[in-house]
């Protein structure tokens, strides 16, 4: 799905696209996806630019850790303003455009993460 579309399927589900604040989370959804999939899929998060530039996560937590990739974010082109990870199946968090078909992992504070 669009970023827009799985951020909408997490809240259809009373969740949000996933954040993760330190490097036992991102590694969590990492093992997640790969249980999930079999692979370090490309997959959505919860990461958007605002419009003031700052990143945040959708379900308001603080962003703090990030784990991008060298030379991340970059903005190439300039519309990349949503977060994946797993960037061509490597370990590391990357700005894209929101309108790119991904994977992606939906977090409900009561059950767990769920993946789409």
């Amino acid at each position: 799905m669009t970023w827009g579309d799985a951020e909408a399927y997490c809240n259809d589900q009373a969740g949000e696209l996933a954040s993760f604040h330190d490097e036992a989370e991102y590694y969590f959804i990492r093992r997640l996806i790969m249980r999930a999939s079999g692979t370090n899929t490309k997959s959505w998060v919860g990461g958007t630019k605002g419009q003031d530039g700052d990143w945040t996560w959708t379900d308001g937590s603080d962003f703090s850790y990030t784990h991008w990739g060298q030379g991340e974010p970059n903005n190439m082109g300039g519309h990349e303003n949503c977060v994946d990870m797993n960037w061509n199946g490597e370990d590391y968090v990357n700005d894209e455009v929101c309108s790119q078909q991904n994977a992606f992992v939906c977090a409900k504070d009561a059950n767990g993460p769920l993946v789409g």
